[in-house]
C-alpha cells in the first residue's frame, strides 16, 4: 500500500527471508540486517547440526481499487558446510532440497527459485482476475 501511495500506480513489491530451523527460524524477517552484519560466514558459525532451512518469498500487489494481495512461496533446503560459489546474499550457503549445489553454484537458479514461485502465483492470479486489470 505504501508503494502504491508513493507512485500512484499499481505496485508489486517482493521480499524474501531465510529461515534456519536450528536457529528457530532466524534470521527470518531480519535476513537483510543479519547478512549485512554477520554475512554468510557469521551465519555458518551459528548453525547447529540441523542444517535444514527454507527461503520464503512474499510478493504483494496493490492497485488501490481492492485490498492488497500477497503471494507466498518457499523452497526447502539446507545450509551448506561452507560458502560455495559466487553469488548474491545467502546464495553461496543455501542448497535447495533435491539439488547438490548451492544457489550460487547453479547456472540458472530461477527454475527452483522461491521468488519465481511467488511471482508465478501472482501472474496466474493477475491474468485470470478481471478486477486486477489482467487479461
Amino acid at each position: 500500500m505504501q508503494a502504491f501511495g508513493l507512485c500512484g500506480a499499481p505496485a508489486l513489491v517482493e521480499d524474501a527471508a531465510l529461515h534456519i530451523d536450528s536457529l528457530g527460524g532466524f534470521p527470518g524477517p531480519y535476513s537483510s540486517y543479519v547478512f549485512g552484519t554477520l554475512g554468510n560466514r557469521g551465519v555458518l558459525k551459528l548453525v547447529g547440526r540441523n542444517r535444514q532451512a527454507r527461503f520464503v518469498s512474499a510478493a504483494s500487489y496493490c492497485d488501490g481499487a481492492m485490498r492488497p494481495r500477497t503471494f507466498l512461496a518457499e523452497v526447502l533446503g539446507d545450509i551448506s558446510a561452507g560458502e560455495a560459489g559466487a553469488g548474491w546474499g545467502y546464495d553461496p550457503i543455501f542448497i535447495p532440497r533435491g539439488h547438490p549445489l548451492t544457489y550460487a553454484q547453479m547456472g540458472d537458479k530461477s527454475r527452483v527459485s522461491h521468488r519465481r514461485a511467488a511471482l508465478e502465483k501472482f501472474a496466474r492470479w493477475f491474468l485470470r482476475t478481471p478486477e486486477s486489470g489482467g487479461r
